[in-house]
């Protein structure tokens, strides 16, 4: 097996779930956050008795809200993790946050901590999308937090976007990208809005209470961002991704090009790999269960061949625009792909296509 070098850990709370999430989020739990702490530590010290580590690369707090750690529980936790781990001197350590939980107290504590790069949930600037979103926070809110993160000595901010919302025109997403834009992240994410089973926007979709956003104007709102972030000097590098040059995140490529991830909290995903397979596996969801299971909280688990490894391989690796060593045994679908326009051969490579970006779904199910 080979080692670990990338670390994410799942914060699950929140203030409150939004309508469109279906991640692994919980509201009104905020008296667990210490014994969650303890036993995110629990699982690690664990997982380094089990598992091979190298040195630490990146690591990724994701949730949920990581943001709603009180500053000495966030402290606590980051230190464990380089108490435990070499984590290398230039890692990339990203810390998810909500705008309305990000203040000066929490950043300062971050960057003591050793996170230096900040992913901002802003989602949107219009108070109409942001209502069907049930998102509770507004325009100001992002561009303060922006604001006092800069102040705070972030060098490297990311934020997300959110498109094909219901009600939301073409000209307000441009608004929205621009409003984005003039704060001048380092990064940033648009991610098409899915109406996912459970949620309460699909409820109320179902309901007919809103009318879900068509593809031709979810593919209007993709090229609209695709011609506004490249205007101003961000490349897109993924599907869902722009950066400036070299601000790509490193730990989402390290998915990407399936590196051996370890996760840690509840409901967090593992990918683990060898010469000629590979092993997937998630811990327990619901964060009693994974706090009173935290040495061994692992709920599941499924081993993949040396084909299903390299139908991996090519599905994430074709999300970015370096591309991905063709694979042996899938000469039959890469020349469909070819053909169709969704992909380009570079040597031993290959990469997607602008269209192949635009319809990677296409390409993930024509490799799987």
């Amino acid at each position: 097996m080979k080692p670990f070098r990338h670390l994410y850990l799942h914060i699950p709370f929140c203030k409150h779930k939004c309508g469109y999430c279906d991640f692994n989020a919980y509201a009104g739990m905020d008296g667990l956050m210490p014994a969650y702490v303890a036993a995110l530590l629990t699982e690690l010290d664990a997982a380094r008795e089990r598992y091979p580590f190298g040195s630490v690369r990146t690591v990724y707090l994701g949730g949920g809200t990581p943001s709603l750690l009180p500053a000495e529980l966030m402290a606590r936790l980051l230190a464990g993790i380089r108490e435990r781990f070499e984590v290398e001197a230039d890692a990339e350590v990203t810390l998810e946050a909500n705008p309305v939980s990000t203040d000066p107290a929490r950043l300062a504590t971050w960057r003591e901590g050793g996170v230096n790069r900040l992913s901002l949930g802003v989602q949107g600037f219009d108070p109409r999308a942001l209502a069907v979103l049930e998102r509770r926070t507004d325009g100001a809110q992002a561009e303060r937090a922006f604001r006092q993160a800069r102040e705070a000595g972030f060098e490297n901010v990311s934020l997300d976007l959110i498109y094909g919302i219901p009600g939301q025109c073409d000209a307000l997403w441009r608004e929205t990208l621009q409003r984005a834009a003039a704060l001048g992240p380092e990064h940033m994410s648009c991610y098409c809005l899915s109406f996912e089973a459970g949620t309460l926007l699909t409820r109320r979709r179902d309901r007919g209470l809103l009318a879900e956003t068509g593809s031709d104007a979810q593919a209007d709102q993709l090229e609209a961002a695709v011609e506004e972030l490249g205007a101003l000097g961000y490349r897109r590098y993924e599907v869902s991704s722009w950066a400036r040059p070299g601000r790509e995140s490193r730990h989402n490529r390290a998915y990407w090009r399936c590196r051996p991830v370890y996760g840690a909290g509840a409901g967090a995903h593992s990918y683990a790999a060898a010469r000629d397979r590979a092993w997937r596996w998630w811990n327990l969801a619901l964060p009693r269960q994974y706090i009173a299971r935290a040495a061994e909280p692992r709920a599941n688990g499924e081993e993949l061949d040396l084909r299903q490894m390299r139908a991996e391989r090519l599905m994430l690796g074709l999300r970015a625009i370096a591309g991905v060593a063709a694979q042996e045994g899938f000469e039959d679908e890469l020349g469909e792909l070819e053909r169709a326009g969704l992909v380009t051969r570079r040597g031993a490579r290959v990469a997607p296509t602008r269209r192949g970006l635009d319809l990677h779904n296409q390409v993930a199910m024509a490799v799987l």
